[in-house]
């Protein structure tokens, strides 16, 4: 594997000329792993339809992907992309891998070829689990990064099975009645690493060395790669430029979706999120730096101090609650060796 600061120094397939929203972490994410897939391997991308394909590739006016034109003899530096439908893009990187796989075998590929699939957490969680989990169970020799930024954002910010309890969205707004997104979210992590995955991982592209190594990782494995990344959406979350990475950061620390990486056989662990709540940041700082909580917690004028809104107390204590179940889940999941 490449060192950090040589990895750095690579060329990334991710180019300039995006529109994807200033501050999103998803052009970060395309950056780094732009950056590790120039190890002289060719490249295959599938990515299906979200915020991180229509911002990139909306042919002929942006094209965001791609590494110049390469002479033949550069093969490990071709970048091919291939765009889908929201649901498919682990589906067609099963299927380009079993061309590839059929090709190297009777001798009309003879060097290698790395296959990655991008979804956005919709896409992926809500459309599309049934061919993620099939592609996983398939044992197919792929990567798959998974965007999850809690919403449909391509739609309308409508919710997704990824969403925080309690946030407002497009679908689950937050009134009197109901105080936003009443259900908990999918324990994909879990179900990645039960339909077979090899490696899984929940990563944010804040945590850079981590998630550099982990990316290099996925790639070289015989087996599937699945990397969860959070993705704090500045349109959706309703918070102020230049708090993406605080917030990626303070989201991991406090419990929300702290940083693990598991590989079969291993086992795995949480990284940077002590298992006991008064160890972690305060929930609280994370929720009032967005807006979609405002119905939640509220700042007190004369201390400064994040608290929850009156009426509002029981449900910040409920996701309290829900936050230590995801920590003490994650530390018990990563003690499994299979």
């Amino acid at each position: 594997m490449s060192g950090y600061k040589e990895t750095a120094t690579h060329d990334s397939c991710f180019r300039p000329g995006s529109t994807l929203c200033p501050g999103c972490m998803e052009s970060v994410a395309f950056q780094n792993l732009g950056r590790v897939t120039d190890n002289g391997v060719k490249t295959i991308f599938t990515i299906g339809t979200s915020c991180g394909e229509v911002s990139t590739l909306a042919y002929p006016n942006v094209v965001a992907w791609g590494r110049g034109d390469a002479p033949p003899e550069m093969f490990g530096k071709s970048f091919s992309i291939i765009h889908n439908v929201f649901e498919s893009a682990p589906t067609l990187a099963e299927a380009v891998r079993d061309v590839s796989d059929v090709l190297t075998g009777c001798g009309a590929l003879e060097r290698p070829v790395q296959v990655v699939a991008m979804s956005g957490d919709g896409g992926a969680f809500a459309i599309g689990l049934r061919g993620l989990l099939h592609t996983i169970y398939r044992r197919s020799r792929i990567t798959m990064m998974v965007l999850v930024n809690e919403f449909f954002a391509n739609t309308g910010f409508q919710y997704s099975p990824a969403a925080t309890p309690f946030s407002d969205t497009s679908t689950t707004p937050a009134g009197k009645a109901i105080p936003g997104n009443m259900q908990k979210p999918l324990d994909y992590v879990h179900l990645a690493m039960a339909a077979g995955a090899d490696l899984v991982a929940q990563i944010s592209p804040a945590y850079g060395k981590l998630f550099v190594k982990t990316m290099e990782k996925s790639l070289s494995l015989k087996g599937t790669a699945v990397v969860f990344v959070p993705a704090p959406c500045i349109s959706g979350w309703k918070y102020d430029d230049g708090q993406t990475l605080e917030l990626a950061l303070l989201g991991a620390r406090c419990g929300i979706f702290p940083t693990f990486v598991w590989e079969r056989g291993q086992g795995g662990s949480v990284k940077d999120c002590p298992r006991e709540a008064t160890e972690r940041p305060r929930i609280e700082e994370f929720l009032g730096m967005q807006r979609r909580f405002a119905h939640l917690v509220e700042r007190d004028r004369e201390t400064g101090a994040i608290r929850a809104r009156a009426g509002q107390e029981a449900h910040l204590e409920n996701l309290r609650g829900w936050v230590q179940e995801n920590v003490e889940r994650l530390y018990a999941l990563g003690e499994l060796k299979k």
